[in-house]
């Protein structure tokens, strides 16, 4: 706001001199002289016409946002360059005073004076144009204040103006004209909530189930019998061949092989043994099978030293493991070998050995763990 007293006419402010009213003279035979006068004018301080403004977006006052207006106005009220601008309006108004109230003995003086006013014109000026840039810089932090606090949503490349704003690389006022050009155009704009629709509840019915006893929950039984139809095993070729024993036996998961034994070793038990039901080896051959449910059978290959015997018996046991004999996956395979005459497989087995067959399972435990000594 400015407080400049209005351009007063010289003739309205000093008047018009009476002068002394002259005794008629005779007609002079001379021309009359013509006097002109010219009505002095008076300069004041130079009219600074406001600029103006264009519509601008409207600012939601915050909570924020009002802090920081309260907080400006405060220091209005102490600003050095507000207490400036009041005494140059002061020093103005009392040279206007003077102006209207005296004559000046010289155009000099007068000039001088005229001079003081237009230097105190300037001066309210210059705080005119200082105030406008705190209050831009009052909105412009009223502004980042909202934005960084999430109440209004901006493109993130806005981030440059707030920083370039902040240390000065562009003005306040730049930064106001991007701001309202965004928010008018719907760039910048307050967060959209989408409504919450809540479903309603549907409450299902509880079933009360009767309370069983521990010893009412039965547990799952595993099936893991085990019977002499599971496996059964086949000579393929068998010889004394230069003194040794050569040949392979072929094992086979019938129809009847449990499944829970899939995917598990089982053992193969084999001893060479002279027509006299001697050892001929100081070890019994051990070897693992493992049946699955695509593949279901199994090749053994032998190669034994005979120890100079030119004829010998093959016993062959398929077991759990190897000290459980109960657990038989097949009857006992006997096969005689020899060096002239094709293998001769035998169809004894435990089940029908009877007393003797008993007998030969527990020598051939007494040897297993004998051989197990001496290893």
């Amino acid at each position: 706001m400015s407080f400049r007293k209005k351009t007063i006419k010289f003739g309205q402010t000093f008047g018009t001199p009476t002068t002394p009213t002259p005794t008629p003279k005779a007609p002079s035979p001379k021309a009359p002289k013509i006097v002109r006068t010219i009505t002095p004018t008076v300069t004041t301080g130079v009219k600074v016409t406001p600029k103006p403004t264009s519509t601008r977006g409207v600012l939601p006052q915050s909570a924020a946002g009002i802090a920081v207006q309260e907080k400006f106005k405060q220091q209005l009220q102490n600003n050095p360059i507000v207490k400036a601008a009041t005494e140059a309006l002061r020093n103005l108004h009392q040279i206007s005073k003077t102006y209207n109230f005296q004559r000046f003995a010289t155009p000099t003086e007068k000039d001088l004076h005229e001079r003081k006013i237009k230097e105190e014109n300037q001066k309210i000026q210059d705080v005119e144009h200082k105030l406008i840039e705190i209050e831009l810089a009052a909105n412009v932090s009223q502004i980042i204040n909202t934005l960084e606090s999430g109440e209004q949503v901006y493109p993130a490349w806005f981030e440059n103006n707030i920083a370039w704003v902040k240390t000065g690389q562009i003005t306040s006022q730049a930064f106001l004209d991007s701001y309202y050009h965004l928010s008018n155009q719907g760039i910048i704009h307050a967060p959209i909530i989408e409504p919450i629709i809540e479903e309603p509840i549907i409450e299902e019915p509880i079933i009360e189930l009767p309370e069983l006893l521990p010893e009412a929950i039965a547990e799952p039984q595993i099936d893991d019998s085990i019977n002499t139809n599971m496996v059964t095993q086949q000579v393929i070729n068998f010889n004394i061949v230069n003194g040794r024993a050569i040949g392979s036996i072929r094992f086979v998961a019938t129809e009847n092989f449990n499944p829970y034994y899939y995917g598990k070793n089982i053992i193969n038990i084999v001893q060479f043994k002279t027509p006299n039901g001697v050892n001929i080896l100081p070890y019994v051959k051990q070897n693992n099978l493992r049946f699955t449910e695509t593949e279901r059978d199994e090749v053994i290959n032998f190669d034994e030293d005979m120890k100079g015997n030119t004829r010998a018996t093959v016993e062959s046991f398929v077991w759990e493991w190897i000290d459980k004999p109960a657990g038989a996956f097949s009857n006992k395979y006997t096969i005689e070998i020899s060096e002239t005459e094709t293998a001769k497989p035998l169809s004894t087995g435990i089940m029908g050995a009877g007393v003797g067959g008993a007998i030969g399972i527990l020598i051939l435990l007494g040897f297993i763990a004998d051989s197990r000594r001496k290893k």
